[in-house]
């Protein structure tokens, strides 16, 4: 079982104390860019302060006419898909580079190598019992270019990294400006995984999200690159629409089609049922683990796909990548914590006995 696998691998892996200080493999150094956000996170009452457990009763409220909602802080967050990835990463035991916009006191203890390109978007985190409502107010990343990162770090050092994880393009357009520098002076390795999360690319400019598509498989054409495309199952389901892959397929037939028009080296959807990869050797698929408590949602996807990463990084198979990335995920679900080594074996130890 894909899980007793990762038990298994995770002290010969990775050099944590409880490990006994000693891995059997070496760690990896993993980029993650270009965005950053400080979340602001708030519980949501109604007008006799009742608390609103669900975005459902929210809804219900506001058809209803009820126009007053309370709002009391609850937690404030560095935020931002690659910085949740990157903590993740850091968290694994492995070396994180940060490229993000970082400007804020927020950011100041992160506890590994960033880079600030400016200043972070804002995002208003309205937090339900099933689930999180997101509220981003206009952020300052919708001119972005290569040349801000130019400003901050040597290209030269990035590369130099073993894999990328790049996200975020629905609000950071520019972010084809990094595949096209891959592409054109990519790294001297034999293999480097760049796992791309674009977002809520439920946006309706066809034309941009065609052209987008088309630079990942331009950049997954050079060697040795290997353009890894994440989505939750809402986003893949705009990518099939966009790809014109046929809605009456299996899930796993949709993926494998959706790898193939897409033209990368992988497509994985990452859900709360499962998560599933196509990939060159055939379609992958690994249960998620249940969580008996929803702590927090927003943050998960991104800690997926960080973890997807270094797994990634590290050759390990789809199979262990997905269940590495799948118990990271349900771990910050359950707990709102980023994951460790030990952590992780602790909640796999407690999913396997109940």
């Amino acid at each position: 079982m894909s899980y007793d696998a990762l038990s298994e691998r995770l002290p010969v892996a990775f050099d944590t104390e409880d490990a006994g200080g000693e891995s059997d493999e070496s760690g990896v150094r993993v980029v993650s860019l270009p965005d950053g956000s400080v979340d602001y996170f708030y519980s949501v009452e109604d007008s006799q302060g009742r608390r609103l457990d669900t975005p459902a009763a929210f809804g219900r409220r506001l058809t209803d006419g009820e126009t007053t909602f309370p709002l009391t802080p609850t937690d404030t967050r560095p935020g931002g898909q690659a910085t949740n990835a990157a903590m993740q990463i850091h968290e694994l035991g492995e070396r994180a580079t940060l490229v993000g916009h970082l400007d804020h006191p927020v950011f100041d203890d992160l506890g590994f190598e960033t880079y600030s390109m400016g200043t972070p978007a804002t995002i208003n985190v309205l937090e339900f019992g099933d689930g999180d409502v997101l509220l981003p107010e206009p952020g300052p990343t919708a001119g972005w270019t290569i040349a801000a990162l130019d400003a901050v770090v040597d290209w030269s050092d990035l590369i130099r990294a073993d894999a990328f994880c790049c996200v975020n393009w629905v609000s950071v357009r520019g972010l084809t400006d990094v595949f096209d520098r891959l592409a054109s002076t990519p790294p001297a390795t034999d293999s480097f995984p760049i796992v791309v999360d674009p977002g809520a690319i439920g946006v309706p400019d066809e034309t941009a999200v065609t052209a987008f598509f088309r630079t990942l498989s331009e950049t997954d054409a050079v060697d040795p690159l290997d353009v890894v495309c994440s989505v939750n199952p809402a986003e893949f389901d705009r990518v099939a629409a966009v790809l014109d892959v046929d809605d009456d397929w299996s899930h796993l037939d949709r993926l494998a089609a959706a790898r193939t028009a897409l033209g990368v080296h992988s497509v994985v959807i990452h859900g709360p049922e499962a998560a599933r990869a196509a990939t060159p050797d055939g379609v992958v698929s690994v249960d998620m683990l249940e969580t008996a408590t929803t702590k927090r949602t927003t943050g998960a996807g991104d800690r997926f796909s960080g973890a997807l990463a270094c797994a990634l990084a590290r050759s390990w198979s789809t199979e262990l990548a997905l269940a590495l990335a799948n118990a990271c995920a349900a771990h910050f679900v359950a707990t709102a914590e980023t994951a460790t080594p030990g952590a992780l074996r602790a909640f796999l130890a407690d999913h396997r006995g109940r």
